[in-house]
């Protein structure tokens, strides 16, 4: 009769890339718990998450509409309107007609 060697069992846990979170953390405690325990926090830490990702993205529509409202003031302040000028010109009836987006300086008279 010969002994059994004893196996060396080791668990061990690894993050493959990314940003190791509230959630994952939780997730890897849920995990260790026994039975009853496990599947209730499992619920309730995923339930949690889903709340928080929705805040998350409530909060960033916001920060959206925000820089949009400013982008539109923004755009309302260098809106120029067009500065139409007409002039008389050689033909009766027929004026020289100019449309520019700012004001022209006028040219001193000769």
């Amino acid at each position: 009769m010969t002994a059994e060697p004893k196996l060396i069992e080791y668990k061990f846990e690894f993050q493959w890339g990314g940003e190791d979170t509230w959630f994952t953390k939780a997730n890897r405690w849920a995990q260790k718990q026994k039975y009853p325990i496990n599947h209730l926090a499992m619920g309730l830490i995923v339930w949690l998450w889903e709340k928080w990702v929705d805040g998350k993205v409530e909060m960033e529509m916001t920060s959206v509409d925000k820089q949009a409202e400013e982008i539109k003031e923004q755009w309302k302040e260098e809106d120029k309107k067009p500065v139409i000028k007409s002039t008389p010109s050689e033909v009766e009836g027929l004026d020289t007609i100019s449309i520019s987006t700012f004001d022209e300086p006028s040219s001193p008279s000769s």
